[in-house]
């Protein structure tokens, strides 16, 4: 856990594997109260969404407080070698990107953060500390194409485009982007750069 005094809040970020889905889904809401009519929201509903992640092998997450209030989230799991996480993505000029084994792949599922903190950089630090301390090979992730703030910024930390899927059905297309581990590199351009945070 670490914690960080900005702008007169108490900042802290919290690595763990035991959550509060009602408390996530709250925040969830907030943070993108702007576009919860759209599928992608709504369908699976955000609750069966985070169970999904929090119910799978290895899954953790590093969550964000502002004077002691739940303020965002990072939270992923490994891929297991038998998973649908590449299915239907757009032809990439990687034979073996989809391929997968113990230990190779990262995916953050879900990650979001109430839109006024934001410019405390709860986001990246989040980021730094959950991905900061994983052992796999890369990270995986999709972001809306239409999210062009996150998308950007997370390829100004080494992240690479690898192609496009539809996640669920009618949703909007999303951007695949990975990026090798570890990210101690990242981290300390990230602290420069301040860029978006992926909510």
């Amino acid at each position: 856990m670490t914690a960080e005094a900005v702008g007169g809040r108490n900042d802290t970020v919290m690595v763990t594997d035991q959550v509060d889905v009602e408390a996530l889904a709250a925040v969830y809401r907030q943070a993108h109260a702007a576009d919860l009519h759209l599928v992608d929201h709504r369908v699976p509903t955000v609750e069966e969404r985070l169970r999904w992640t929090v119910e799978a092998p290895g899954f953790e997450a590093a969550l964000g407080y502002v004077d002691g209030q739940l303020a965002g989230a990072m939270m992923g799991c490994p891929l297991p070698p038998e998973t649908l996480w590449w299915r239907d993505l757009t032809a990439s000029d990687d034979p073996h990107l989809a391929t997968e084994w113990d230990g190779r792949t990262f995916a953050v599922c879900e990650a979001f953060v109430l839109p006024e903190m934001r410019r405390h950089r709860l986001g990246v630090r989040m980021t730094i500390e959950l991905l900061g301390r994983r052992a796999e090979e890369r990270v995986v992730l999709a972001v809306a194409e239409t999210n062009t703030r996150v998308w950007h910024a997370l390829q100004r930390i080494g992240f690479d485009h690898v192609g496009d899927v539809v996640p669920f059905p009618q949703w909007r297309p999303h951007r695949m982007l990975v990026r090798a581990l570890p990210l101690a590199s990242a981290g300390e351009r990230a602290g420069s750069r301040r860029p978006a945070t992926h909510g």
